[in-house]
């Protein structure tokens, strides 16, 4: 028998390929269920002095962080579906900072009890795979869950 999803997080960065993947969640999470839509933004908390130029940004100030998580988790709102009313999901909106977006997405579904992670995938190949790695691929590696990976469209 299938496993029932009764919550799932969904991930984008705003890209085209990371809101996707948000219409997928919708489609997999049961009806009266939850939809956490996340985006994390990258942020270390003390910065790395042995990098030639690095910039402080504005997340280590508490009121500019309050600022730009609201500002996300109202976007947010925007992305998702009109359909969720219709199968009475619930949509639970998120911004939060991690160092490691993998592991922030890994780290949120643990704390948020999801049944499923669903996040798009940009396909990179190559060099920029090699240096930059996968976010999705290090998600499937070290959750303890299902993940749905949604590929870039093209």
């Amino acid at each position: 028998m299938f496993p029932r999803f009764t919550k799932v997080l969904v991930v984008t960065d705003f890209s085209p390929t990371g809101d996707r993947a948000i219409p997928y969640a919708y489609a997999i999470v049961d009806v009266g269920g939850e939809v956490h839509l996340l985006h994390l933004l990258e942020h270390t908390e003390v910065p790395n002095p042995l990098y030639a130029h690095y910039t402080v940004d504005d997340l280590y100030n508490p009121r500019k962080r309050a600022k730009a998580v609201a500002e996300v988790e109202e976007h947010l709102r925007t992305l998702a579906p009109k359909t969720a009313a219709e199968k009475r999901v619930k949509t639970i909106v998120a911004a939060t900072t991690a160092e490691s977006i993998a592991e922030g997405i890994v780290a949120e579904a643990h704390r948020r009890g999801v049944s499923a992670i669903v996040i798009g995938s940009h396909g990179r190949t190559g060099v920029s795979h090699l240096l930059m790695g996968s976010v999705a691929e290090q998600v499937l590696r070290e959750a303890r869950l299902p993940v749905l990976v949604v590929p870039r469209q093209g």
